[in-house]
């Protein structure tokens, strides 16, 4: 299935990929909602789904997939602040039923039985219907083999800052690839660049983690960039970005000695920035690199496209 997305018409002359049509927010409660159908699921299929908001007084938001029948939730945005609500969303979390059709990620739906039919849920706190957002599903195997990258242009966008995790606060810095990534791509944009402020805009109470791909794209909305989370499959959309001159913020995933000059030699989950391609290599910020001015990489098209796009293919889109 295509991605799937939905935006307000300003959004819609930004965002580089196709928008299927606006969001038909309904209100609901105590805020609006969209529902949105994706019909049957086959197994093995990752589902993301995306919200941005810009110029809305809304107070968060959860996503929840339907399907046969049954409810999933993802944790909502923004995470809870407070001691009590962060106990209480952990043992709801925790006492989610197994052996079940759809699996709970932490920021994604995975199907591991197929459904006959599936109906994702946004349901946003509020006063008022958004004015300013962007609303997308992504659909896609979670593991396949990419094709080869073959002739790309070349083609680069304006150089972002180079920023190394590793420079960041020592107790978290191999654990900030994330916000600092996002952090290079809001520079690129001429958003006000303080990388502290990002990486706590990114802490996920629940988890501790900062890694997780909703709260990158909120830090970076609330610098009045509208963006989107999207799975990836191959090089096609990644060039229609970088024309769009939108560096992007890639999930990649790679075995020991499997990308060649990279900082680290292995990855279960890693986000660098893209910003170009020249020849037969991809334009890298790697901010796992040990000081700034190591930042910058270049690694081949093939051998990043296979750590990029065979496992899940996520990537932060944000535009100004």
């Amino acid at each position: 299935m295509p991605s799937l997305r939905f935006a307000d018409p300003q959004t819609v002359t930004q965002y580089p990929l196709e928008i299927s049509s606006a969001a038909d927010w309904q209100a609901d409660g105590d805020g609006w909602a969209a529902h949105i159908d994706l019909g049957p699921l086959p197994a093995g299929e990752m589902i993301a789904p995306s919200l941005s908001l810009l110029d809305a007084p809304v107070h968060g938001f959860v996503f929840t997939l339907e399907a046969d029948g049954r409810q999933h939730r993802l944790a909502a945005v923004p995470p809870p602040s407070d001691p009590d609500a962060i106990q209480a969303a952990k043992a709801q979390a925790g006492s989610a039923g197994r052996r079940q059709k759809v699996r709970t990620a932490i920021d994604c739906f995975h199907v591991d039985r197929a459904v006959r039919n599936a109906t994702l849920h946004c349901h946003l706190t509020g006063v008022r219907r958004p004015d300013r957002y962007l609303l997308t599903v992504s659909i896609r195997p979670t593991d396949l083999e990419p094709e080869a990258a073959g002739s790309l242009p070349d083609i680069r966008t304006e150089r972002p800052p180079t920023i190394s995790q590793m420079l960041q606060n020592p107790r978290i810095a191999g654990r900030v690839c994330s916000p600092v990534g996002t952090a290079m791509v809001m520079g690129t944009h001429r958003r006000n660049l303080i990388t502290e402020q990002i990486i706590a805009d990114c802490h996920d109470t629940l988890t501790g983690m900062y890694g997780l791909w909703p709260l990158a794209v909120r830090s970076a909305a609330g610098a009045g960039l509208i963006g989107a989370v999207e799975l990836f499959s191959g090089w096609e959309p990644v060039v229609v970005c970088l024309r769009a001159g939108l560096p992007l913020v890639a999930s990649i995933r790679y075995g020991a000695g499997e990308l060649p000059g990279a900082p680290m030699n292995a990855t279960g989950g890693h986000l660098v920035v893209v910003h170009g391609i020249e020849a037969d290599h991809v334009l890298v910020h790697d901010p796992a690199a040990p000081v700034h001015g190591s930042v910058a990489r270049r690694y081949p098209l093939d051998v990043f496209g296979r750590a990029w796009f065979r496992h899940r293919g996520a990537v932060y889109i944000l535009c100004p």
